[in-house]
């Protein structure tokens, strides 16, 4: 039998976003990874972006940095032979799309991985501002986006996996059909056993109702003051 999502409250003073690697080699059509979906959520994620700076909620860019000489790849040069190239510190194409460029308040946190929370300061960034329930939005939803969302739940964060805030890209037939960026999207969604962690610990929610939900957490939070 499905379990239904859990809902969380969103308490601003305790909730954060991380954006996952908006950055110009997955979002530009000339990138060497460009996931073209990444379009679609462009919008969502800045009207995100903005409900998040008028409720003073911290938002943490995450990027996918090598140090381009071969010495920290490993694995992933065997999936990706030209990562030391693509994803290599101090080019262009690392950088944040200029669409939704981060403002001088916010932090960015280079990953070398998939997650946001591997051999980074991101634990320490969120303990250190009291956050307990983080906001997911990026690319690509079923690689670096769930792998962030996963680790999130095994740090006890509650987490908010965007459904029109992440993008991911069509993969090719493995052996059981070709899956398409928007199956992958559904799939993602869709309840599964209670046995998921990623599905127990996260609740779908759009970027318009998250509007609405934090904006009336603001308003509670001004009548109580």
């Amino acid at each position: 039998m499905a379990k239904e999502l859990v809902k969380w409250d969103i308490n601003v003073k305790r909730t954060a976003v991380i954006v996952v690697d908006m950055q110009k080699v997955f979002c530009e059509p000339e990138g060497a990874l460009y996931v073209k979906n990444t379009e679609l959520i462009v919008d969502n994620i800045r009207e995100l972006l903005d409900v998040a700076g008028n409720a003073n909620l911290p938002v943490i860019y995450l990027r996918h940095i090598v140090r381009g000489d071969g010495s920290d790849t490993g694995i992933m040069k065997a999936m990706y032979p030209n990562v030391d190239e693509i994803l290599a510190r101090g080019i262009d194409q690392v950088e944040i799309i200029d669409a939704i460029k981060p403002k001088e308040k916010d932090i960015i946190v280079d990953k070398l991985f998939y997650s946001g929370f591997h051999d980074t300061d991101l634990d320490t960034i969120l303990r250190t501002k009291d956050i307990d329930t983080i906001i997911i939005c990026g690319t690509v939803t079923n690689v670096c986006c769930e792998t962030t969302v996963r680790d999130a739940a095994h740090r006890e964060y509650k987490v908010i996996f965007l459904s029109d805030g992440n993008a991911a890209m069509d993969y090719p037939d493995l052996g059981f059909g070709p899956v398409s960026a928007e199956e992958f999207n559904v799939l993602r969604y869709q309840p599964l056993p209670m046995n998921s962690v990623k599905f127990r610990v996260r609740k779908k929610l759009s970027v318009k109702l998250l509007r609405k939900v934090v904006s009336t957490a603001i308003t509670l939070m001004c009548s109580i003051v």
